[in-house]
Parts: structure tokens; sequence; C-alpha cells
């Protein structure tokens, strides 16, 4: 009697522990690290030492990545890529670790796109992780995008960071869906171009660019935290984002900029905002100026724009700011993870005032937690 009562239990235990090991086993499949090994780049599952696939150019390496499996986890090192790392389809993931750093080699032959309103190869840009039209496409930038300029009399050339293109012939959003995660470093903003319902959870940056992130040509983009904080004690910032032309639906749940020449420069474009958080006094908090000419965007001009802000702080004796970004180590605590930023803003007499903003991800089965 006891074997007949036990019999039937012991079959349900050892289905879950199967099912749960061919989970386990099926994200794994589907995910290679990118790491160092001497001056060569490698390329394993986690939690095997086989060898997939290796070169001593960074770039090929991480577009292999791309290419075989859904998700690409660039660990700590220190990477240098010949060309811009090209997005090569659909629904991909790839993460760049906290202690990653990538780096353009100067030397080698690049490939850039123009500002549409100016002269080709006037000046030139090439973005160093570029999804040109792919959906559903993931890059959550925890590491170091070095930045690398070339200028003379008649032309230049530079790098940036990150950029989402869904530029087409048809002039409407030619890519949906995905997600930007920015909590690294880079000296130079990140762009949304002619792309439909991205999701960009932070971007948060103590660096100064010219905006955290530039948006031309979108619809239907839900915004978290969005922030630019002065990498000096008491200084200045110049633009939070940047609504460069032509976009449309997008809500954004915070700014904070630091005594900012603008937080937001909204130019033909529709937004709502919940909050704006001004560390100091602001030189300007919202910037609504003539319909501007397409810098990169495809999509036609409608003639018209608004900024709806819900809420706005400034606080005019902050005497202080960081940012506080909490990123679990890597290849450890995949598949599912927490990613947390805090802006933290000291006050006089001790006291600080914070605004946090989480992100989960699984890579298990590829959603995102708000």
């Amino acid at each position: 009697m006891l074997s007949s009562v036990t019999h039937p239990l012991l079959l349900s235990f050892a289905f879950t522990l199967t099912a749960t090991s061919c989970l386990q086993a099926a994200w794994q499949n589907d995910t290679v690290l990118i790491q160092k090994e001497g001056n060569s780049t490698v390329v394993k599952h986690p939690g095997d030492n086989k060898t997939l696939f290796k070169n001593t150019d960074s770039q090929l390496a991480i577009e292999w990545g791309l290419k075989t499996v859904t998700h690409t986890v660039i660990l700590g090192g220190e990477y240098v890529i010949s060309d811009r790392i090209d997005i090569p389809r659909p629904g991909v993931t790839l993460v760049v670790d906290q202690h990653a750093t990538l780096r353009l080699n100067p030397e080698s032959t690049h490939t850039t796109i123009d500002f549409k309103s100016r002269n080709a190869g006037y000046w030139q840009m090439l973005p160093m992780i570029y999804n040109k039209g792919h959906d559903d496409v993931q890059i959550l930038m925890f590491g170091t995008l070095e930045k690398w300029k070339i200028e003379s009399k008649d032309n230049g050339k530079q790098t940036l960071p990150i950029m989402f293109d869904g530029r087409n012939e048809k002039g409407n959003c030619g890519l949906s869906g995905g997600v930007m995660m920015v909590t690294g470093h880079a000296t130079d903003s990140f762009w949304l171009v002619d792309s439909a319902r991205v999701h960009v959870p932070i971007v948060a940056l103590d660096t100064n660019p010219g905006a955290s992130l530039v948006l031309e040509g979108c619809e239907d983009c839900h915004l978290g935290l969005i922030a630019s904080i002065s990498p000096t004690k008491g200084g200045n910032t110049a633009e939070t984002i940047d609504l460069n032309s032509r976009n449309i639906d997008i809500t954004i749940e915070r700014l904070v900029g630091e005594r900012s020449q603008e937080i937001i420069d909204c130019n033909e474009s529709h937004v709502i905002v919940e909050d704006v958080i001004s560390i100091g006094s602001p030189r300007k908090m919202f910037g609504r100026g003539p319909i501007s000419g397409p810098r990169y965007t495809n999509r036609r001009s409608f003639g018209s724009r608004s900024l709806d802000v819900r809420n706005t702080t400034i606080l005019e004796n902050a005497v202080g700011s960081r940012l506080i970004h909490e990123v679990p180590r890597f290849p450890d605590a995949l598949p599912a993870f927490t990613v947390q930023t805090t802006v933290e803003i000291a006050l006089p007499n001790n006291q600080k005032k914070h605004y946090v903003r989480k992100a989960a991800f699984d890579l298990s089965d590829q959603t995102t937690s708000e």
C-alpha cells in the first residue's frame, strides 16, 4: 500500500525535476558569453568551457553570438572593435556587463551614417551598437562605450553609443518593440529614430552629454527614468532629453536634470511627462522651439507640438548629487535579474532625497518587468 501511494508522488517529483532541467538547458543553449582570453575574444555557453567561436576581432565574435543565439552577454574586459556592431535580426538581446569596455579601432575601415540635412560625408556618425530596422531587440548597456572622434577643417567622424534606426522609404516607423537600457558610461547621446513602441526603462548618465536621450520620428514609446547628472559638484548639464522632431504619443515617467540648459527640448513633438526634477535652478526648464528641420528622421512634418508636464520639482538648495547603479554580477545572475538606479540628491542639514527606478529581466522567457 505504501508503494502505491508514493509511486505517483515520485513520478510527479521526477517530472518537475526534468521540466526544470529542460528549462535550464534551454536558456543556456540559447545564450552565449563573450569574454577575453589573451589577445582573442571567445564565445561560450554559460556553464560550458567549450569554445564555440574565437577571433582577435571582438566585433566578429559579438556579431557571431547575435547571429547564432537569442542572448549575447559581453562579460568584463576590454574589447576593441573594428567597426560598428550590427544587430543582425529581430528578437535578440545584447547585454554589456558593467565591467566591459568597448572601444573602436581607429585604423580600421568604418561604416558610418550621415546627418540627412548635411552634405554627404561632412560629418559621419558611427553608432557603436546599431539596430537597423529589427523589431523586439533588447540592448542592456551597463558597461562603457568609449568615444572616438576625428575632425578636420572640412569634415569629421565620431562614434555615438547606441542607435535604434527604423528609417525606411515608406517614411514610417520601420521597427517596433524592444528595450534600450543604459546605466553605463558614455559621453554622447543615445538615439531612437523612426521607432515605435520601444521601451526605455532607464537612461541615466553623469557625463553631461548634449542630451542623455534623443528621439526623432518615434511613436508610442514609453520612457522611465531619464537623467543627466553633472560630473562635478554644483555643476551644470545640457539637456536631459531632446525630442528633436516628429515624435508622437511619447510618455515619460521622470526626467532629472542638474542646473540644465534645458531639461526637455520639445520640437514638433507630442509628449506627456509625469515628473520633472531639477537639481538646482535650471537655466531653462522646458524648450518649445519652432518646428525643426529633420536630422535623421524620414517622417513627414505634422507641424504641431504639445508638452504636458504633470508635476515639477525644483530643488534650489541642492548641494550635491550622484547616481547609484545596482547591477548584478554576470554570468552568476543569469537568467533572471533586476537592475536598480537611484538618483541621490544631497540637501542642506545632511538631508537626502532619492528617486528610484527598477527594471527586471528574464532571459529564459524574454520578458521585461516595469
